[in-house]
């Protein structure tokens, strides 16, 4: 007997087919958390990026620093490294 997972691959026991398809949620579950994290450590990056530009502005008010210190924002560091 022929045992067909739901992507349609072709097993001879439903044992294979099973752990088959056990294999391929544990392999969504991890993708989907690892998307979650990332999500958050991104959005956790652009936070601060954005309090370090607040920080900048009020620094420059306060003391008169025509000079502005150059942050690169986190997608050109990204474009930098990986581009």
């Amino acid at each position: 007997m022929r045992y067909i997972s739901d992507d349609g691959k072709v097993f001879n026991t439903e044992q294979e087919c099973c752990e088959y398809e056990r294999g391929i949620e544990v392999e969504k579950v991890k993708r989907e958390k690892l998307e979650k994290e990332r999500q958050s450590r991104l959005d956790t990056i652009n936070k601060r990026y954005e309090e370090l530009q607040t920080l900048l502005s009020e620094y420059e008010k306060e003391y008169g620093v025509r000079q502005r210190p150059y942050v690169a924002p986190f997608y050109e560091i990204l474009d930098m490294l990986c581009g």
